[in-house]
């Protein structure tokens, strides 16, 4: 604990005081592989397959030796990967033995949530009708295992786009009512990684389904977004390409998510205005981040 305070307070003055922007969170994508086919997705089934255990150990060490603290694998599907007998469980180890604070994995919550990990992210777009237009006749499968008992805690992601716009409200008091166990619920916004398709909403589009969230925010719903970062991400002032946070995959590394730069000005991946907003230690985003940071 005195290593990470340590670490935070350091990171805290050379961000505010020195103005740089060390190196924070690093990403993995450990396999392309998924069993989905979730409409919007471009990064799952790419022929690049799962990461070998050598240059996935590689990857970590030198994340850590440049100054990473804070990790998490994502896919494709990670809970598919593999190299011989060693599966997602083995990575997450690895991740805790180098060194790393804070461990998370990205699942759609098909395979189940046991691996290890300080917090796993699933994604759940909406209640049955909203969520089978994204990710398919999938959601009571991913509900019963959130609702299993023996692993890490969860926090949910939905993806906000056209076809899952009108199910906010109503999932979100379904969480509340029903007691799923969650920490909360992250709402990012489709990202047009690869051009605009049927799915994206654009800024004018987006502005008062954030207003919305806001209320569900005074609501006491269980929203994860801070008060702090959906403004941000309302007035569309926040930092592209933040140098702090990077991911890599078998095809090699990019700042901050692997978008293309033409998807930037219509980035929906909140949890980086989020970063953003807690280095510039806005109260309510440094609050929120609290709860599964």
């Amino acid at each position: 604990m005195i290593d990470r305070l340590g670490y935070y307070g350091r990171y805290a003055w050379d961000t505010l005081v020195l103005r740089r922007c060390p190196p924070l969170v690093f990403g993995v994508g450990i396999t392309d592989r998924c069993n989905l086919a979730c409409a919007g997705c471009r990064v799952a089934n790419t022929g690049l397959g799962d990461l070998s255990w050598e240059r996935l150990e590689a990857m970590m060490v030198d994340a850590s030796e440049r100054g990473f603290r804070d990790l998490y694998f994502t896919g494709g599907e990670p809970m598919l990967w593999r190299d011989g007998e060693r599966g997602i469980d083995a990575a997450v180890r690895l991740a805790h033995d180098l060194g790393f604070f804070h461990v998370h994995v990205y699942t759609n919550g098909t395979l189940g949530l046991d691996c290890g990990a300080d917090l796993v992210w699933t994604s759940i777009d909406g209640l049955p009708d909203a969520y089978k237009t994204r990710r398919g006749d999938h959601f009571d499968e991913v509900e019963r295992a959130v609702r299993a008992k023996g692993h890490p805690p969860v926090a949910v992601i939905y993806v906000v786009d056209r076809r899952t716009v009108e199910g906010i409200e109503p999932f979100l008091r379904w969480v509340r009512d029903s007691r799923l166990p969650v920490l909360g619920v992250m709402f990012y916004f489709h990202t047009p990684y690869y051009g605009f398709d049927e799915l994206y909403l654009n800024a004018e589009e987006r502005a008062p389904i954030v207003d919305r969230l806001l209320q569900g925010v005074r609501e006491g719903l269980p929203i994860l977004n801070s008060r702090a970062g959906l403004l941000a991400f309302k007035s569309g002032v926040w930092p592209r390409r933040l140098p702090m946070a990077v991911v890599a995959d078998a095809s090699g590394e990019s700042v901050c998510c692997r978008a293309p730069d033409a998807a930037c000005p219509d980035c929906g991946y909140t949890a980086c205005v989020e970063m953003a907003e807690a280095r510039r230690l806005r109260p309510s985003a440094v609050l929120a981040m609290a709860r599964y940071w």
